[in-house]
């Protein structure tokens, strides 16, 4: 008989043995299953004829799908990271796939056809009037064959004139798997100057193994260039394939566009959030056939199903966005990295800001370093960075008087302005001045940030939502004020002080529609938008022609932050949006407003030398004990009482220390979020100074983690190489 070896999407580190009842059983195919009273979909990961389970104890599958999910490289990538972040492997492998793909009813996607003349048509027997139809078999008698979107572009009405081709019995449908049309850039190929062509050659050089780069380039150098260049030599190979991964959603329509418009023989497809599920499900699919031959994606997409990969690239590959947060804890560079060295395969990094670790290898040489170190653009200059001395020059709402002149002439000549808070709302803080109330979040221990125009308070960890109330809940005053400044309220003060300026404010809140982001970039580069008020979302990636001021409005909060990584996240966030300015023939400026114009780290970035701040970085951290030089796991842990968590991770610490181990083990604290959703949090440091170590232990403490008894008690996660504290 049959046995099937099961992944389920439950909590529990083990496969499960099912008797195959005559269907069509593969490795990598998606199965029903019944599990604990319910019909789960699983993937199989072994046949076999022999299980621990007696027979007559084995349940049947109740469907295979014929589908293949996973091939055998993808699987073994999924049991890497299953073993290295210490996480089920059925969980860590229905993560990977699109929703559509872990229901039980069939994945059912929109199909889409290209169509070719499989006969001579003459285009004097045509109806005369039929102007639609004369002009699409003209285009199929040009063209090889045309998509549904091709056609689309030639006529809103093309499907009539195509069900007549099809009566003529003149017309061959071929069905493909859809791909999301994308927006139109210029096609005009940049000059590449000798720093690029050098970094293309030296990729190129050893493209057919594994070897691991940081493009280490400043702003504006041409690294997007780069990767176009390097995917135009990698795919003219035969069913080749490349990833490109970007950190945020907001970044991939810029990219998308050119990446088209460049490199227009190979179907794209794109997978993020912003997605619906059908859509997300036609591009996996796409990758997954080989259909797609370049896919653009969030974190998630390192994951996906490319038979043909032969590159990756990971665009700003310091940006925390690429650590996942909740279920398996994965980090998408390291994993890219992983799955590129299983593939024999490059694998580039590009950012103007290396992450630490990424430049740590880097210096020691176990990743190649390439370097541009001069802007793609002829004559354009890396901006002028200055900082204004808020205690000099006081604020009124927000803004320095030297900054509201700055931005009063670029208004004047024509040029656009950036100014950067990253903080959404219109104020941090709801404050009584009687007796001194803070609008406290009911559910989190953290502060309820005002949104006038809705007149609510939001709380941005946990989504609690309230109305501003009309006086003080502890004294009765109703002079209740806000405090501090957010995007929405220095949004009011720009409209307030340029009433004839056309504003844009770019946060979480103003681009929640699919499209909305894409439709304001597009206002910018047509220079219909005079200044940008906008969170971390500008701050990378973007490329505006026009924009040739940036002015910064607070940031002395991080520079004093308990979090160890708090200096190279402020330093890197900086520079990127000191990097949207001056990238075309324009000179830029950055004013950065704060009260400590002399800290290092301001002195590192008026000169933009990142390299000697990173260097002056990982010596402190060498010092201090702290990564990349030694190593962290974070077992995290919660419930509904402190006690609760307490316990379990005083369990945790006592399990640990009867093992033998060179492991050092801190006593449970509460992060900063102390409370979270009604949830009482706390978590347990191990540090190493040899990965091995680490995880040898941690290989033994998890299971009995899981079936220990006040596990049910509290949810606790396990968190490698953790950024957040």
């Amino acid at each position: 008989m049959q046995i099937l070896r099961i992944g389920l999407d439950v909590p529990l580190n083990r496969l499960f043995d099912y008797l195959n009842n005559g269907f069509k059983a593969q490795v990598g195919a998606r199965v029903v299953v019944s599990f604990a009273g319910r019909n789960l979909v699983g993937v199989i990961v072994e046949i076999t004829t022999e299980s621990d389970v007696p027979l007559d104890k084995l349940k049947p599958v109740q469907h295979v799908f014929e589908d293949v999910v996973f091939d055998a490289k993808l699987f073994k990538l999924l049991k890497f990271c299953a073993d290295y972040y210490h996480y089920p492997l059925g969980q860590a492998m229905m993560a990977a796939l699109p929703l559509r793909l872990r229901q039980i009813k069939p994945a059912v996607t929109r199909k889409s056809y290209v169509y070719q003349l499989n006969a001579s048509v003459d285009m004097a027997s045509l109806p005369k009037r039929q102007v639609v139809l004369q002009r699409i078999v003209q285009a199929l008698q040009e063209n090889t064959s045309l998509s549904e979107a091709q056609l689309a572009e030639i006529s809103p009405s093309w499907r009539k004139a195509i069900a007549t081709l099809t009566e003529m019995n003149c017309l061959q449908q071929t069905t493909v798997v859809a791909i999301k049309a994308g927006l139109q850039s210029s096609n005009v190929v940049p000059t590449l100057n000798a720093e690029q062509q050098q970094v293309i050659q030296a990729v190129l050089a050893e493209a057919k193994h594994f070897k691991p780069w940081l493009l280490y380039g400043i702003t504006g150098s041409g690294k997007t260039e780069v990767y176009i260049q390097l995917l135009q030599t990698v795919l003219a190979e035969q069913d080749a394939q490349a990833l490109i991964l970007v950190p945020e959603i907001n970044l991939t329509p810029q990219l998308e566009a050119r990446f088209r418009s460049r490199l227009s023989q190979y179907p794209l497809a794109t997978l993020h959030s912003h997605l619906s599920e059908s859509e997300r499900l036609q591009s996996w699919q796409a990758a997954s056939t080989g259909a797609a031959k370049i896919v653009i994606g969030t974190r998630l997409s390192v994951f996906s199903a490319m038979p043909k990969l032969k590159l990756i690239v990971i665009d700003e590959e310091h940006d925390s966005s690429y650590k996942q947060q909740d279920g398996m804890r994965y980090h998408a560079r390291d994993i890219a990295i992983m799955r590129a060295k299983q593939l024999n395969i490059p694998i580039v990094m590009g950012s103007a800001t290396p992450s630490l670790e990424t430049w740590h290898l880097a210096k020691k040489q176990q990743y190649g370093l390439l370097q541009l170190k001069q802007r793609a653009v002829e004559n354009a200059q890396l901006p002028k960075i200055h900082c204004i001395d808020v205690g000099k020059s006081p604020t009124e709402n927000g803004l320095s008087p030297i900054l509201i002149k700055a931005m009063r002439e670029r208004l004047a000549r024509g040029e656009q302005s950036l100014l950067f808070l990253n903080r959404r709302g219109y104020a941090p803080v709801l404050h009584c001045n009687a007796c001194q109330w803070i609008a406290p979040c009911v559910r989190c221990s953290a502060r309820l940030v005002v949104h006038l125009g809705q007149r609510q308070l939001k709380c941005h960890h946990c989504g609690h939502e309230q109305r501003i109330p009309l006086q003080c809940p502890d004294c009765g005053n109703p002079d209740l004020s806000p405090i501090g400044q957010a995007t929405q309220r220095l949004e009011q003060t720009v409209a307030d002080l340029f009433p004839t300026a056309n504003i844009a404010r770019v946060d979480r809140d103003s681009v929640r529609n699919k499209d909305a982001l894409t439709d304001l970039l597009k206002k910018v580069h047509n220079k219909e938008i005079d200044i940008l008020v906008g969170t971390q979302m500008l701050a990378k990636g973007h490329d505006f022609p026009h924009l040739t001021l940036v002015g910064v409005i607070d940031t002395d909060t991080a520079l004093f932050s308990p979090d160890f990584r708090a200096s190279e996240r402020l330093f890197s966030q900086l520079m990127q949006v000191s990097g949207r300015a001056g990238r075309a023939e324009k000179a830029g400026e950055v004013l950065i407003q704060t009260t400590f114009p002399q800290h290092a780290l301001f002195d590192a970035l008026r000169a933009q030398d990142y390299e000697t701040y990173a260097d002056t970085l990982l010596d402190e951290r060498n010092i201090m004990q702290f990564p990349p030089t030694i190593y962290f796991a974070l077992l995290k842990a919660e419930a509904s009482t402190y006690p609760q968590v307490l316990a379990f991770l005083n369990e945790a610490v006592a399990l640990a220390q009867k093992m033998p181990n060179d492991v050092m083990i801190y006593d449970p604290l509460r992060p900063q979020m102390a409370r979270l959703n009604n949830m009482e949090r706390g978590q347990l440091l191990l540090q190493a100074n040899n990965r091995g170590a680490l995880h040898q232990l941690l290989a033994q403490l998890t299971p009995l983690l899981r079936v220990h008894k006040l596990a049910n008690k509290v949810r606790w996660v396990l968190d490698i190489d953790p950024i957040e504290f």
